[in-house]
């Protein structure tokens, strides 16, 4: 399940996610999920092909409260050998109460282990000790509990984020101008401004 105007096209232009679905034109493929998923709320695809989506999870709900955990969350897509598969090559989630939302502005991810995002005026980044495999869902396991090299959140206003060929410099965009993020050297600068410590975790 997906909110309709969620929607994406693969560099190549090959693939589309749209109403919830992957598909070639030819083929519909099926996507694994965590357990209890609910619907996808945010649809991007990587220069090199891979797709991300945002995804919202809990079990049933009801005035005595829930039965389970309920989370919101970003799911990273990869394709195989096999155009019916894609896998799971990265996961990351956090708790939600049973009437908030996890509608991400934007999201980038790169194979070396970076993925980073913004939600209601936060900029979240994590980067991992070392690059991921492809992912076994059976334990929902998130790549903050595969190992992180570290995190950070800065607050703001942007609305648009890119990241460089290398998964380096992540770049975040507001109407006013920019924020660079040298994930190398954890650093970070206004514009064109001098470079300072950005403050990890």
């Amino acid at each position: 399940m997906a909110d309709p105007e969620i929607s994406a096209r693969s560099p190549d232009g090959v693939w589309r996610f749209e109403s919830g679905r992957l598909s070639d034109g030819s083929r519909v493929v099926e996507l694994e999920t965590i357990d209890f998923f609910d619907r996808w709320t945010f649809a991007r695809f990587c220069p090199g092909g891979q797709l991300i989506l945002g995804f919202e999870s809990g079990q049933p709900w009801s005035e005595s409260g829930s039965y389970g955990d309920r989370y919101g969350g970003l799911q990273v897509f990869a394709p195989t050998a096999d155009p019916a598969r894609w896998q799971t090559v990265a996961i990351e989630y956090d708790y939600r109460s049973h009437d908030a939302t996890f509608i991400p502005d934007d999201v980038v991810w790169h194979p070396r282990g970076v993925l980073a995002w913004l939600h209601d005026g936060c900029l979240c980044g994590q980067v991992l000790k070392e690059p991921r495999g492809p992912v076994d869902l059976l334990w929902n396991p998130r790549d903050s509990d595969f190992g992180l090299e570290y995190y950070f959140e800065r607050w703001g206003v942007w609305r648009r984020l890119e990241l460089d060929e290398h998964g380096h410099l992540l770049t975040a965009y507001d109407p006013a101008g920019c924020d660079r993020y040298d994930l190398v050297h954890r650093r970070t600068a206004r514009d064109d401004g001098e470079w300072e410590a950005l403050a990890v975790y």
